[in-house]
This record gives structure tokens, C-alpha cells and sequence, in this order.
């Protein structure tokens, strides 16, 4: 498979793919991916990078010198898949597009990966996740579910789950060769997913625009008496009382503002101060979980990213992998009792793979791949630009 994205719509679909046991050649510019140059780093790697790219083979290769495209669409013959997450038509205008590559190989597979989609008024617009998540309307089901003002996203969900989707299609494409012999062009946008995995997509589409159904969508997060946090699962506005009682007793008979649900709504923030001041009362969570054991209620202990990582389920799990001093990524989430899953390898430096890419899958001498490195098609780089 060759993999000619970046960022991290398209490598996290690559990555997908490798855990899984597919052999995925990064093609990247001289100047590298991007993300090579986000902090942290350790051992040189780019955490978010090492994260998208574990387990890919790099080539690395100047696109715009003389001979670079013939060179990829040489290699494009011997793979079964393209992924790429260019905007609209860039890889055409090398001889590299859907339309070309699959008239002269009809069983390769072209995964495109863009904002808005390969066709219609949108395609060529500006397709940055937190970008995508305001215009496909996410930002503002957040402020109404949430009942505060819209924020901008800290996570790149856009990215990941257009990603996700383009790896499925990939196995879907895969699987259905195997009884028509032919590859396709898959054309996969972040709007399209962003819309396809939110649960309110429907609802809002219908016209509702009361509460949400499983009251999932209530964010309670008081402190403990330790200064961490606490989340219940539930809407207050019906659940008020159980959690009062729960907690350590009413003390609120008669008080107007917590009469009714619906008063409850109209008082939240003072519901909510109440709350928290008898979850306060509980030292740690240990002591909030002896309380609460066999109560119908939901909650959880809100814990940091590491604390869940360095835990006894992750490593039972194997949830994390080192794949060098100080790289730990989370490792495939799937586990299979009859197949090797997982990251296979670090993620490579800058053309660390161009010799046995090429004398492997084009059979290139080393006076060949020698004169290519001369001409500047190949290039080659160090560890990541993190100082070091």
C-alpha cells in the first residue's frame, strides 16, 4: 500500500491498515510530514507522529523532480492500495490521479480522503478538522446540548474518524475485488463522517430540539474532597433527588427550586452547587465508591490520560507499546485469537526505507537508486526537527 497523506486524516487510516498487517510504504515530501515538527518528541520522533505512523515503511521522494511521478506510478502498479488526502485533483496534475493510475492498473484500490468530498460546490474548500466540525453544524450541537456557548474542538475528531471511514472502505474495496477483480476510487470526506457518527444527526434532522434521549449528554464533574474530580452519568433535572439521597441524605424539603424537573432546569447551576458539596464530603474516590456501591446510579473516577495507561488493565491489555526509548503509543485496539495485530515498528525517518522499497518491489540495482539520489528524485532525513 502506498500511503502519500499526511497530518492525520489519512495516516491514522494507514496506520489502521498496518496493525492489521498490511505492508504500508509512507511517501513523503523532502520536507517531511508536518506533524514531524509537533512537541513532544523521544528518541528524535515526533509523539504524534510516531502515534499515526507506527509500523510504515518511508520512501521518500521529491514529487516535482523530472522522473519522481514515473517512478511512484511504477511502484502504484506493484501495490494494491493508494490512500492519499490531497485536495481535489493535485495528484492528477502529476499523472497520478484515480483516473489515470486505474486505466493502466484496473485492480488498484485509490482511497481519497479530503473535507467535503472529490465533487460538488464544496470540494476545493479550505478542510482543516476544527474547520469542518463548525460548517457540519458540531460546534453548535455542542453549545445546545452543553446550554453554553460554542467551542472550538481540543481534539482532531474530523480527522480520525474520516480516517476510520477510509479504512473500512479500503477493506470493503479489498474484500469485493476478491469476486469482481476490479479495484475502485473511494472518495471519502470528513463532513460526510463527521455527520455519519454523530447519534443527534437524525434528531436534529427530524426537528427536536428537547432533551436527548439516554440523558447521556449532561457533563457532571464535581470535586472530591481530594480535589479531583467525580463524573455522574445523568440528566439532573430527574435525577437530582437520587443523587442528593445517595450522597448523604435531602436536607432541600421545600426548597421551590428543586420541587419539580422542571425547576430543577430553571436552577441548575444552584442543583449543581449542591451536588458538589456533598461529593466534597467524601475524601477520595474510594470512599464515594463505598458509598454508592448498589445504587442504580452511574459514575466514574475522571482520570488522567496516564493514569489509565500505567494502569493493571493496560498492561494486561497491552493497550500501550513502546516502540523505541520513551515512544509509547497506544497499540491496535482490537484482539484476534488467530492473528499477529499490531504496531510492527517504529515510524521511520525521512527515506529510511528507499533502498528496499525500491530494489525490492522494482528490482532497482544500487547504481540505479544511486543516480536517482543524484538527480534528487529520492531523499533521505535525520531524526525529527525537535533541537535535538
Amino acid at each position: 500500500m502506498l500511503d502519500f497523506t499526511r497530518v492525520f486524516s489519512g495516516p491514522i487510516c494507514g496506520r489502521m491498515l498496518a496493525d492489521l498487517g498490511a505492508d504500508v510504504i509512507k511517501v513523503e515530501a523532502p520536507e517531511g510530514d508536518v506533524v514531524r515538527s509537533t512537541p513532544p518528541w523521544a528518541s528524535g520522533t515526533s509523539m504524534m507522529y510516531a502515534h499515526m505512523n507506527a509500523g510504515k515503511r518511508n520512501l521518500s521522494v521529491d514529487l516535482k523532480t523530472p522522473g519522481a511521478a514515473d517512478l511512484l506510478a511504477r511502484l502504484a502498479a506493484r501495490c494494491d492500495v493508494l490512500l492519499e488526502n490531497f485536495r481535489p485533483g493535485v495528484l492528477a496534475r502529476f499523472g497520478l490521479g484515480a483516473e489515470e493510475l486505474r486505466a493502466r492498473h484496473p485492480r488498484l484500490i485509490y482511497c481519497s480522503v479530503t473535507g467535503w468530498g472529490q465533487s460538488g460546490p464544496l470540494a476545493r474548500h479550505p478542510a482543516y478538522a476544527p474547520l469542518v466540525a463548525a460548517e457540519a453544524g458540531l460546534l453548535d450541537l455542542d453549545r445546545r446540548l452543553r446550554g453554553g456557548e460554542a467551542q472550538g474542538e481540543v481534539h482532531q475528531h474530523g480527522d480520525i474518524y474520516a480516517g476510520v471511514m477510509a479504512c473500512n472502505a479500503v477493506l470493503g474495496a479489498l474484500y469485493q475485488r476478491e469476486s469482481s477483480g476490479r479495484g475502485q476510487h473511494l472518495d471519502v470526506s470528513m463532513a460526510e463522517a463527521r455527520l455519519y457518527v454523530s447519534e443527534h444527526t437524525g434528531v436534529d434532522l427530524a426537528g427536536f430540539g428537547g432533551e436527548r434521549g439516554f440523558d447521556t449528554w449532561t457533563f457532571l464533574t464535581p470535586s472530591l474532597g481530594d480535589g479531583r474530580r467525580v463524573h455522574l452519568l445523568g440528566n439532573p433535572r430527574r435525577l437530582f433527588h437520587a443523587w442528593i439521597e445517595a450522597l448523604g441524605g435531602d436536607g432541600l424539603e421545600g426548597d421551590p427550586r428543586f420541587a419539580t424537573p422542571e425547576a430543577i432546569g430553571e436552577h441548575l447551576d444552584a442543583a449543581l452547587a449542591e451536588l458538589e458539596a456533598r461529593t466534597r464530603r467524601f475524601p477520595d474516590f474510594a470512599a464515594l465508591e463505598r458509598a454508592l456501591e448498589g445504587r442504580p446510579l452511574m459514575f466514574a473516577e475522571v482520570r488522567t490520560t496516564a493514569e489509565v495507561c500505567e494502569s493493571e488493565w493496560a498492561e494486561q491489555r497491552r493497550a500501550i507499546r513502546e516502540l523505541a526509548p520513551g515512544v509509547r503509543v497506544p497499540d491496535a485496539p482490537w484482539r484476534s485469537s488467530d492473528a499477529e495485530i499490531g504496531a510492527a515498528g517504529p515510524a521511520l525517518a525521512r527515506g529510511a526505507s528507499n533502498r528496499e522499497v525500491l530494489s525490492e518491489l522494482l528490482e532497482l540495482s544500487e547504481a540505479e537508486i544511486e543516480r536517482l539520489e543524484r538527480d534528487g528524485v529520492l531523499r533521505t532525513g535525520g531524526l525529527d526537527p525537535d533541537g535535538a
